[in-house]
């Protein structure tokens, strides 16, 4: 008996491949307007057998016309289908509403299809496939393809074959179509400055048969890919196209893996399929190269490796740790040779990624290889590109060899995500490539923290342009917001960092890290060793250090768990177990729980010994990760070491004096504190974040070794008076009288003023508040 999960997929490759033919036959009807061969599908759709005709005249088209993306796989769909006159009551049921559709013209402009493909889409936590929404991508085209940024004659584009731009994961294109869209007005704006008539028509050609290649495993968005570009200008016909179906997956012996456009890594040419129906993941023939044509021959052929002036993607997420596994939909025997493969590739490449972070890593990596020296690359990517541990080698890669020139993210607590069907945190970017006569970082990367997430393309336009016409904040100097403005209303604000200075530092997250100018500019501050208030006329001079230069970092959960178990009784091992945030409430607890040594590991994993994790317990506990709108304390001071799975046990260096472990917690539960580590947080989902050792050790915190004997009074006092009192949660702030009278200790300690008023400002952040500004 099937089970529901099964059923579930055959119902949606049901959808789809009926979404699939739906868009075949639209195509047909539209360009049927255009090409006298073709005939219209409402000639054809009252005849007494509509799958065996469409089926005939989709291979005719093929054969003698082309279109193999569009055609080929719907002509295959239909001919697997079973004769009957269900099926074919079926058919003509669509055909109908595809007349109707075409009847919308305006709708076929807009990939009505890839919007609907989005939704029906399965499987997409393993194959990773969100796909960019179409305001997205048009802000990040828009900005990405701004005429005063690139030395190209946009005039002269309707004819120069060399321009192009790729994508390695189209999905259905939508990142291209953006790409087509910005330069088509690039066009028509150069053509009106020179007093040149447009001709719209050569440009159109030229996009499709010349600048636009598109690459991926997914046969039907591949298909909605192809028939999107065209409809963009049906009455122009095209001889050729670049988009391509790669070969995913491997043999059933989990033999001759094949990893699609990312064994481009390696080597400049890959032998890929027309036939969409071979490449299919969890196919036998998933290894094949052949390119079925319209009549059913079987050729061999390759794909080359383009070379790019620009590089769009939003590429799979799927990673290697936790249960997103790399390759997820595929049988464990050809995921284990798959990602065997990827890490031969990775050796032999010498490409800086790393696939813990995921595939996205993977595919910048890949991205570099295309792109020429003075091009570009424009991402969506998760935001833990700016401060993942995992994504390292990728700023690493960044920093080497391109010039961040746009960062943006949302802040807008209904979308903090640019990808359809997804609620993950995303950043999307903009870098150039340098040229080998350039040396180092050269200007200033400009982060736009959108407050309104746009909701349509029209909206996103309106940002684009603001964005062009707003000069933004710069952090190290001056003042100002940088507010983005648009028909009247606020839509986020941009700040400015010198490259050289955001790419040297350990997070990137910095310029993005809030909705607000000036609280960035606070976090600014911090991360530079010092202090920056609002309305403060100058700087205040605090000593602050790493984390990692006063505190040990305990165990991390898994080291915890090769070596323990939770127990049901009092042992000799305290453990502070779980984050309950209606119990954990105050900054001074004691363990919750006991551990007891494991006689074997677990199933999987090696055994710790118990005497190796235990010495790392600690007093002082760190959060690991946790609900921003949820929680109250951030760091607690115990009554006897313990360790945690949701905690970093810590233990302060050198000098253990309680009085100094009083005063890190009173600092790191204040507003500053708490400003302090928002700024190195990994954030998984706006308000779900996490906080990783190595980041930790390196966030500014106060450094209690240089307080005089007053100031470690006024703060260890603070933390005695506040012991047992219940902070209330991070959005009520303003509210909290606990985390007033620990601000008015750090403000007396500190000789500082005005945390009443960042206390009010963190208050309103949206990763916080859960509300717009």
């Amino acid at each position: 008996m099937a089970s529901a999960s099964s059923f579930g997929r055959n119902e949606s490759i049901a959808k789809i491949a009926g979404l699939t033919i739906a868009n075949a036959m639209i195509f047909q009807e539209v360009l049927s307007e255009q090409d006298e061969r073709v005939k219209p599908l409402r000639s054809l759709i009252d005849g007494p057998d509509l799958p065996s005709a469409l089926v005939d005249h989709w291979t005719y088209i093929l054969d003698s016309i082309d279109y193999k993306p569009i055609f080929a796989v719907s002509r295959d769909l239909l001919r697997d289908l079973p004769a009957n006159n269900d099926v074919s009551e079926a058919i003509r049921s669509m055909g109908k509403k595809a007349l109707e559709i075409v009847g919308e013209r305006a709708a076929l402009r807009h990939d009505l299809m890839g919007r609907i493909f989005h939704r029906l889409l399965l499987q997409a936590k393993y194959l990773g496939t969100y796909y960019t929404s179409i305001p997205a991508a048009t802000l990040l085209l828009k900005t990405a393809l701004r005429p005063a940024i690139w030395g190209v004659n946009w005039s002269t584009l309707d004819g120069d074959p060399e321009f192009r731009v790729g994508d390695f994961a189209v999905g259905t294109g939508t990142l291209l179509m953006a790409a087509a869209e910005s330069i088509v007005d690039n066009f028509v704006e150069a053509c009106g400055v020179s007093g040149i008539m447009p001709r719209l028509g050569h440009l159109h050609r030229n996009l499709i048969e010349n600048t636009l290649y598109g690459y991926d495993v997914v046969p039907s968005a591949l298909h909605l890919t192809a028939s999107t570009l065209a409809l963009r200008s049906p009455d122009v016909s095209f001889n050729k196209t670049h988009l391509y179906c790669l070969p995913l997956g491997s043999d059933n012996a989990g033999e001759d893996a094949r990893l699609g456009s990312i064994e481009f890594l390696e080597r400049p040419e890959i032998e890929y399929s027309l036939d969409l129906f071979a490449v299919s993941a969890a196919s036998p023939r998933a290894s094949s190269a052949e390119v079925v044509g319209g009549g059913g021959d079987v050729s061999r052929e390759v794909v080359t490796r383009p070379t790019l002036d620009l590089c769009v993607m939003n590429p799979p997420f799927t990673r290697s740790a936790g249960g997103n596994l790399l390759f997820g939909s595929l049988p464990a025997s050809q995921r284990s040779e798959m990602q065997r493969k990827l890490r031969e590739i990775s050796q032999r490449s010498g490409s800086l990624f790393n696939s813990t972070a995921g595939l996205g890593s993977v595919f910048v990596a890949l991205g570099d290889k295309a792109v020429k020296e003075g091009g570009r690359m424009a991402l969506v990517l998760p935001k833990a590109l700016l401060s993942g541990i995992a994504w390292s080698r990728t700023r690493q890669l960044l920093a080497r060899k391109y010039e961040l020139e746009t960062l943006i993210v949302s802040h807008d607590p209904e979308r903090w995500n640019f990808s359809e069907n997804t609620d993950l945190s995303e950043v999307m970017l903009v870098a150039r490539k340098r040229r080998q006569e350039e040396n180092g970082q050269q200007g200033d990367v400009v982060c736009v923290n959108l407050w309104r997430n746009p909701r349509t393309g029209l909206e996103a336009l309106g940002v684009a342009n603001a964005l062009e016409r707003t000069r933004p904040a710069n952090l190290g100097q001056g003042q100002g917001s940088g507010t983005l403005i648009v028909g009247g209303r606020d839509v986020g604000q941009c700040v400015s960092i010198a490259s050289r200075e955001l790419v040297g530092l350990p997070t990137w997250l910095l310029p993005c890290s809030f909705a607000q100018s000036e609280l960035t500019r606070v976090a600014h501050s911090l991360i530079n060793g010092h202090v920056c208030l609002p309305k403060s006329t100058t700087d205040a001079s605090v000593p602050l250090c790493p984390m990692g230069d006063i505190a040990l970092l305990g165990p991390d959960r898994r080291d915890v768990h090769d070596a323990f178990r939770l127990a049901s009784h009092e042992t000799e091992y305290p453990a502070f177990w779980g984050h309950k945030t209606d119990t954990n409430v105050s900054m001074v607890s004691r363990p919750n729980a006991y551990l007891e040594p494991l006689s074997a590991p677990a199933s999987g994993r090696k055994l710790r010994a118990a005497s190796d994790i235990w010495p790392r317990s600690g007093r002082l506990m760190m959060s690991e990760r946790i609900w921003l709108y949820t929680t109250r304390v951030v760091c607690v001071l115990l009554d006897r070491p313990a360790l945690s799975n949701v905690w970093w046990p810590m233990v302060l260096r050198g000098d253990q004096e309680d009085v100094l472990a009083k005063c890190l917690v009173t600092w790191l539960n204040s507003t500053l504190g708490i400003v302090s580590l928002l700024t190195f947080r990994e954030e998984t989902r706006g308000p779900w974040v996490s906080f990783k050792k190595p980041m930790l050790e390196l966030t500014p915190v106060l450094d209690i070794r240089k307080l005089n004997q007053k100031q470690k009074l006024i703060l260890s006092d603070a933390c005695d008076r506040m012991a047992d009192q219940s902070l209330l949660t991070l959005p009520q702030i303003v509210q909290d009288e606990v985390r007033s009278s620990l601000d008015s200790a750090i403000e007396e300690a500190l000789g500082l003023s005005g945390l009443a008023d960042l206390r009010a400002m963190l208050s309103r952040e949206p990763v916080i508040s859960q509300v717009a500004l």
